[in-house]
């Protein structure tokens, strides 16, 4: 089988690079993630980037200190429920932080981990402040 890199010159000039799936996006391959960040192994659990495995790391040291009772990662919140429309289904809008965390008092608060604030995320945490006004959200 021929690799990406053997493939002679006369072949490679005619391939559109938009038309084909670039070699590292290949099965086997390490994904490139669309912002520079890099896939992080802790206790058996991945996470999208090294800043929200940092931050689960410091929270699993808060709670062997007795600081924070419980760490639940990826909560979601509803922001639109799903509907029908013209008989076809539109799925929900759902936001997911990293990390809900909760105190040794009892005080629940939520953490996203952001490296880069996407047009995407700035509009679903408007409206996750918008639908659940009285929720402590805090970014790292």
């Amino acid at each position: 089988m021929t690799t990406w890199n053997e493939l002679p010159a006369h072949l490679v000039s005619k391939i559109r690079s938009d038309s084909v799936t670039a070699p590292a996006n290949l099965p086997g391959a390490e994904p490139k993630l669309k912002y520079g960040n890099s896939i992080t192994e802790v206790d058996g659990i991945r996470f999208d980037s090294e800043k929200e495995a940092d931050y689960y790391w410091d929270l699993h040291w808060l709670m062997r200190e007795g600081t924070v009772k419980e760490v639940e990662l990826q909560p979601k919140f509803v922001l639109q429920p799903g509907y029908k429309r013209e008989g076809k289904k539109i799925r929900p809008i759902i936001y997911k932080a990293d990390f809900k965390v909760t105190e040794a008092g009892g005080h629940v608060y939520y953490v996203d981990t952001k490296g880069m604030k996407t047009p995407v995320y700035l509009l679903k945490k408007k409206m996750l402040l918008y639908r659940y006004p009285d929720i402590d959200f805090r970014e790292v």
